[in-house]
């Protein structure tokens, strides 16, 4: 440690009080950027976690005819032998590292009626052992009713069902194109409703076994993508370029969901907003620092007068005070980041329950929200928090470097 060091430490020291006030307004804004941080991490995870494995995956395979018209769900660009392409894919070790499941998927819409009422909906159709990993609606089965195990049944979404007034036991009869292009009708047994708190699902979604869809749509050994969910959705970019690569004999596309759609972008847009927001709150706990540094500069004129007749630079004054203030940030940057992860961690495994917004919200989110944790998170809040207090003590610190040692002495 440095002479100068030293003297910084010594002077943060003179006034407890004072420097107590400083490292406190440091420590909640910076305890509030890393709650805010695992706070709003939490949201995008959840966000698209939910909206990934409902509509696209990490990563997507279809036909490029598919992908041209996906937001129509077509049903005549298929992909030719699935199985084929997923063992390929299971077969190269580095990419299934980074698998957490793989299923195959078809999506498609129909118009129901019952009992005068009619509504349109989706189908989801893919294997059911499968979609418990992706869709998860065997988690929201409500009383009384149980998930897909045999052919020809269906789960439905309760607010779907109540409009249609449907119930546990009834049959849907549905009718949609195939992908010959001739209509055709299946019926559907009803063994469970599903209740996810996300209308935008529970309004429109029925789910039913992938071979019944398949022989519903006359598309036998078919399917109309693949969905691949990754155990890191960061990865998507790389992965989806992995198994491209590994699928290039194939007439298939491979699309991470950042291709997909406009969420990534609001994901994204969302991040960088975020992090400018982040900024502002530490330059809010660090301003009271420049007012304690403005305060002790003009109370300690007559000292640094002395201490430049003794030999102190310019220079040298200029980094004791700045040194001062920067200590000052460090240590509240420092509790405050470790209370800030203490309270993330604990909402990281018990989450924040959001039931009674969630309802009127048509929007792909769970109710209840777990906190992202990151101990990187800590590590960048600790070197904001002191970047930013270095910054706003310069200006206070170049006020004492250019007092002249004659007036600085003069002074009472």
């Amino acid at each position: 440690m440095s002479f100068i060091q030293k003297f910084a430490l010594r002077n943060v020291g003179r006034n407890r009080r004072r420097s107590l006030l400083a490292v406190i307004s440091v420590m909640l804004s910076i305890m509030l950027i890393v709650f805010l941080q695992g706070m709003i991490g939490g949201f995008l995870d959840n966000l698209v976690q939910n909206y990934t494995k409902n509509e696209t995956g990490h990563v997507r395979i279809a036909t490029q005819e598919f992908e041209e018209r996906a937001k129509f769900f077509p049903v005549t660009e298929n992909i030719s032998d699935p199985d084929a392409i997923i063992q390929r894919i299971q077969d190269d070790e580095n990419i299934n590292k980074q698998i957490k499941s793989i299923s195959q998927r078809i999506v498609f819409g129909v118009l129901l009626s019952h009992d005068g009422n009619n509504k349109q909906a989706l189908a989801y159709a893919g294997n059911p052992e499968n979609e418990k990993e992706l869709l998860m609606l065997n988690r929201s089965i409500l009383p009384g009713g149980r998930y897909l195990e045999n052919p020809d049944e269906a789960i439905v979404g309760r607010k779907l069902a109540h409009d249609l007034n449907y119930m546990i036991g009834d049959e849907i009869p549905v009718m949609t194109q195939g992908s010959d292009y001739a209509l055709h009708l299946k019926k559907f047994k009803i063994v469970g409703l599903f209740e996810t708190g996300l209308g935008m699902y529970d309004e429109k979604i029925f789910q039913v076994p992938l071979a019944s869809a398949q022989e519903l749509l006359r598309m036998p050994g078919l399917t109309q993508q693949i969905v691949i969910m990754l155990k890191d959705y960061h990865k998507s970019d790389v992965v989806a370029a992995m198994i491209s690569e590994r699928l290039s004999d194939y007439d298939v596309t491979v699309s991470s969901w950042t291709e997909i759609g406009v969420y990534s972008n609001y994901v994204e847009m969302a991040n960088n907003i975020y992090n400018w927001i982040y900024i502002v709150i530490a330059f809010l706990g660090a301003f009271i620092i420049a007012n304690i540094m403005m305060m002790v500069v003009l109370e300690r004129r007559k000292e640094i007068g002395i201490i430049k007749s003794m030999g102190f630079t310019n220079g040298q004054v200029l980094t004791m005070f700045v040194n001062e203030g920067m200590l000052l940030g460090f240590v509240g940057s420092v509790v405050g980041s470790f209370i800030g992860i203490g309270i993330v961690t604990i909402l990281h495994f018990h989450g924040i329950d959001f039931s009674g917004m969630m309802e009127s919200i048509n929007f792909p989110m769970s109710n209840v929200i777990y906190l992202r944790l990151n101990v990187l998170s800590v590590l960048i809040a600790i070197l904001l928090g002191t970047a930013v207090s270095t910054v706003v003590s310069f200006f206070p610190s170049r006020r004492a470097e250019k007092m002249k040692i004659v007036d600085s002495l003069k002074s009472v």
